[in-house]
């Protein structure tokens, strides 16, 4: 990255210490390895795409001022990345020098530093590293970021004074603390003073993912300051941080599963899941959210082929996934709701293949499940594997549609998503 376009990230968007980096705009086009895109965000209007090589391209935040206790937040998709295995690169880092201009050189130690590292079995792992007077300590944990958007918030704390040996470094990743086992620091000399954001270190990258023509990574939605938990962004102002399934669907949207209702300000908990709605979830949910289904032809009388949703249909058909719901001709009910019994049946197909039987039903899991009811071998699996506990009071409630909300659940359990919790 050249030059100009780093000074131009670093005037356009500083980061104050306790206020958000906000991407209110493209930038002007420019030679470079940093983009403000609307494909890049993962709230509000734009995010920040950063294509790494060998040379660093990030953002700097140049108003920390000899902090001796520093938070900060942050949201990285890794999806569009692959990286040389067993290799890194610095996300975050930030340092105790004097403010250098934002194309120089590193000054000073890098008291806090999050590092992005590819294993040799392809897993990205977060690596965490803080300075002491003493030099350089790793954390003892690295947690995995799976593909998706995830939550990365670091909390700092230098010592308090010499011998005081109470410095320490905090880690969560997606509202969930993660041990780093960095307590009980010598680190009384040690501040921040600015922060760098982006691929701080240049990387080493790989063939990119199928059907990603270059390594890319998003992050977006920085907030720093000097004490107290930042936690989650609200995406949809429909699903407050108080709504009991927030945690599940904004872990769908992270996974890149959904994109919300309407404007995509919204995502519409209560409304009942469609057949057509149900193919794209389930498609993006086990395939992942690079997946694009070959263009549709018309399979099904009732589904346009020009229509969004029709080339996910034919690829859950494909799938043997579902047959559609009559055969002359052809049709798939595509503004149908989907029925609870039905979701179990598509769920567990989904994940396991068309081929997948449950063991048999027994009849005493639902009171509202007899054994020789449709789908009641699927329904008791579902719940075996934690997926679903029912509608409450020991039902099921088989015939009920799925609403948004529910569906979220479904999903993330049935495909393991990590979920987007609120934390302390």
């Amino acid at each position: 990255m050249n030059d100009n376009r780093k000074a131009l990230f670093s005037a356009l968007f500083p980061v104050a210490l306790g206020m958000l980096l906000v991407l209110s705009g493209p930038a002007p086009a420019a030679a470079g390895n940093l983009a403000v895109q609307s494909g890049s965000k993962y709230s509000g209007n734009y995010g920040l795409q950063v294509t790494p090589d060998s040379t660093a391209a990030f953002v700097q935040s140049s108003h920390p001022s000899s902090e001796k206790a520093y938070r900060v937040r942050f949201y990285v998709n890794l999806t569009r990345l692959e990286l040389a295995s067993n290799s890194d690169f610095d996300l975050f880092a930030a340092y105790s020098g004097a403010d250098p201009a934002p194309t120089a050189a590193p000054t000073g130690n890098p008291v806090l530093r999050a590092s992005v590292r590819q294993q040799s079995d392809g897993t990205k792992v977060l690596d965490l590293f803080t300075w002491t007077d003493s030099g350089e300590v790793q954390s003892s944990s690295s947690p995995q970021l799976r593909d998706g958007w995830h939550a990365v918030e670091l909390q700092w704390s230098g010592a308090t004074a010499a011998g005081a040996n109470n410095g320490s470094v905090n880690l969560w990743v997606d509202g969930q603390p993660r041990t780093t086992g960095l307590a009980g620091l010598d680190s009384d000399t040690q501040v921040i003073n600015y922060a760098r954001w982006g691929s701080v270190s240049g990387a080493s990258t790989a063939s990119p993912p199928p059907g990603v023509a270059v390594n890319t990574f998003k992050v977006d939605e920085f907030s720093s300051q000097r004490s107290g938990y930042i936690g989650q962004v609200q995406v949809f102002t429909d699903v407050p941080a108080t709504d009991p399934l927030f945690r599940f669907i904004q872990g769908l949207y992270a996974a890149e599963v959904t994109a919300g209702c309407g404007n995509g300000t919204t995502y519409c908990p209560g409304d009942n899941v469609t057949r057509d709605q149900m193919a794209v979830f389930l498609e993006r949910g086990s395939r992942g959210a690079l997946f694009t289904p070959p263009a549709a032809s018309g399979i099904f009388a009732d589904v346009p082929a020009g229509s969004f949703f029709a080339p996910f249909i034919e690829q859950l058909f494909r799938d043997g996934v579902t047959a559609g719901c009559a055969t002359s001709p052809p049709q798939y009910c595509p503004s149908s709701p989907v029925m609870r019994d039905q979701m179990a049946v598509f769920l567990l197909r989904a994940k396991y293949g068309p081929s997948y039987t449950p063991p048999p039903a027994t009849g005493t899991v639902f009171n509202d499940v007899p054994a020789n009811a449709f789908a009641a071998a699927f329904i008791e699996r579902l719940a075996a594997e934690g997926i679903s506990t029912g509608c409450g009071g020991g039902s099921y409630c088989p015939h009920s549609p799925v609403t948004r909300a529910q569906m979220a659940v479904f999903l993330v359990r049935t495909f393991s998503f990590p979920t987007q919790d609120v934390g302390p």
